[in-house]
């Protein structure tokens, strides 16, 4: 006779192979739910009238109708801003040939980002002069745009605790109509690759 030792075993291993087939299947369900959900509308971005760094006036105007992903940095910035230009500059490799996306990163320092520090700050990206624009301005104009257009933070250093200015690391999509799509986190290294996913999505959206 067997004992019941020798049917439980294997009855243990069946429903062990059984519950992560279903965690697998459920984790699956939600991973295609999530690609085939259209992404959430946060913002509008609204009117901006900003200096680039050819020299150029640049306004909202100038850039729409295309899918812009959108940083905030300072050129004497430490680390963070590096790490946050070097994803923008792989999201610059990875949407090359898509003529209908764009990227514009604005300073939060004005006063010392002239179009001639950005230009150099640029050349050091290899950003494309076409497809990737730099801007400054006023803070006036800066400020307000960043906080209540992209729903960011932004403004002057408080000097009680750091030299640096107040400005996220995040990086927002904003798409055809002006409309903040996405928020990634800037430091994180799979950043570019979450950004070209949803900027897939907004192609295949109606216009």
């Amino acid at each position: 006779m067997k004992s019941a030792g020798n049917h439980f075993v294997p009855a243990l291993i069946a429903a062990t192979l059984i519950g992560v087939a279903v965690v697998v299947v459920v984790f699956w369900i939600k991973a295609e739910n999530s690609r085939r959900a259209p992404l959430p509308q946060y913002s509008h971005v609204g009117g901006f009238q900003l200096i680039e760094r050819s020299g150029r006036v640049v306004s909202d105007a100038d850039i729409a109708g295309k899918i812009i992903v959108t940083d905030f940095f300072f050129g004497s910035c430490s680390a963070e801003c590096q790490v946050v230009s070097r994803r923008m500059s792989e999201v610059q490799r990875l949407t090359s040939g898509m003529a209908d996306v764009m990227l514009v990163s604005i300073t939060v320092d004005p006063k010392s980002d002239t179009p001639e520090a950005l230009t150099r700050y640029a050349t050091q990206l290899n950003a494309s002069t076409n497809r990737w624009l730099f801007l400054t301005g006023e803070k006036t104009n800066i400020y307000p745009l960043v906080q209540s257009g992209f729903l960011l933070s932004a403004g002057e250093p408080d000097n009680t605790v750091s030299t640096g200015f107040i400005h996220s690391s995040k990086i927002a999509l904003v798409d055809r109509h002006g409309m903040v799509r996405g928020y990634y986190d800037g430091l994180a290294l799979l950043a570019p690759g979450w950004i070209l996913r949803d900027i897939q999505k907004l192609r295949s959206e109606p216009q």
